[in-house]
């Protein structure tokens, strides 16, 4: 036997041992990929969130196999699957965490790993999803009640936050914004692969979103500001409407947070979401939001108090919402009230706190 797999075996049979001990208190283990996707910073703040707030011990990893005695946390539908071909042990719980798919076929990968889900579904301990939307399914496809826990993402408040306006005027300043452009902000990958991102992904609906930016900028002085790799097809489609845009491309995601300072509203236009992150982010940031009803935003989002909502595709309403804030500003302002009202419930700490509570407390002995 090779000398890392035999440390690991003997890793494994101590933590073993030290699980039948009385009083043994059990780590919590969040797996994630490591490469800096959005689920490594939901992993982080949740970890963070319960140790300091409770004491438990927690951290990230992906390297889950070898973990006895613990809580194994898979933080996407994909950790969890693969998580299902690893070596397990009975003494582990297991909890995973399913932001969006249906079972349509749309996507065959999605729909059979959703299959493996609920096949598998005896072997967790707890099936986390952020929104009703998913809650809703999981219930109509049969995952047992007992299992299922609806928590939604958070978002951190300290970082973002809203911004004077002299930081805003040198930040637009800075990235070519005229001063008299209704700026919309776009902050989500929406391009398959993660190079130029030419072919669309259209459960992101990058289709929908040129067709509202392109018939708002008959109407309006526009300027789209993107982030996030893979935006190729948007960008040629701004470029060919005479649109102009700004890329701006981050390692560090919290480098993001200042960029809302910059926008005048923000943008969804997904078929299908987990949350996204950008409609708490932008709340927070003091920006309105506009979105289709998809993830989170039906449940986060009073359409015309904090906040303003379209179904999916539904190009004319999502057009009239960002008319409607690019001439009445008072209107603007009062969404942007409403939500900053509305958005400390979703701090990350209280986030945290419902994880802990409704998951992970227990779990423990």
């Amino acid at each position: 036997m090779k000398a890392p797999k035999l440390l690991s075996r003997l890793s494994l049979g101590a933590q073993m041992l030290a699980s039948r001990m009385p009083g043994h208190r059990p780590a919590l283990y969040y797996v994630v990929p490591k490469v800096n996707w959005s689920t490594d910073w939901d992993g982080r703040y949740i970890t963070q969130g319960v140790h300091r707030q409770f004491g438990l011990r927690a951290r990230l990893t992906d390297r889950p196999r070898w973990l006895a005695g613990q809580i194994i946390h898979y933080g996407s539908l994909w950790e969890a699957v693969a998580g299902l071909g690893a070596e397990q042990t009975p003494r582990n719980a297991i909890v995973a965490t399913i932001f969006h798919g249906d079972r349509s076929g749309a996507s065959p990968a999605l729909a059979q790993a959703l299959e493996r889900i609920l096949a598998h579904q005896a072997q967790f301990d707890k099936i986390l999803v952020s929104n009703s939307i998913m809650e809703g399914r999981f219930r109509t496809w049969g995952l047992d009640p007992q299992r299922l826990v609806s928590i939604p993402l958070g978002v951190d408040t300290a970082l973002f936050r809203p911004h004077e306006s002299q930081a805003r005027m040198a930040l637009r300043q800075r990235l070519g914004i005229a001063e008299d452009a209704f700026c919309i902000g776009s902050f989500q990958k929406d391009g398959v692969g993660w190079e130029d991102g030419l072919e669309p992904k259209l459960i992101k609906g990058p289709d929908v979103f040129l067709n509202v930016i392109t018939r708002l900028a008959s109407r309006h002085k526009l300027h789209v500001l993107l982030t996030a790799p893979a935006r190729g097809y948007v960008k040629q489609g701004l470029a060919r409407a005479g649109i102009p845009y700004t890329h701006e491309i981050f390692d560090h995601y919290p480098d993001l947070a200042p960029l809302y300072a910059a926008l005048d509203a923000y943008l969804v236009t997904s078929r299908e979401e987990g949350g996204p992150k950008g409609v708490l982010e932008s709340m927070a940031s003091g920006v309105p939001i506009v979105s289709t009803r998809v993830g989170l935003a039906p449940d986060v989002v009073r359409n015309g108090v904090d906040g303003l909502l379209a179904d999916s595709e539904d190009v004319d309403t999502l057009l009239g919402h960002l008319s409607r804030l690019a001439e009445d500003h008072a209107f603007a302002a009062r969404l942007a009230e409403a939500a900053l009202a509305k958005i400390p419930e979703y701090d990350w700490s209280r986030i945290a706190a419902q994880y802990y509570a409704q998951v992970y407390q227990p779990l423990l002995p």
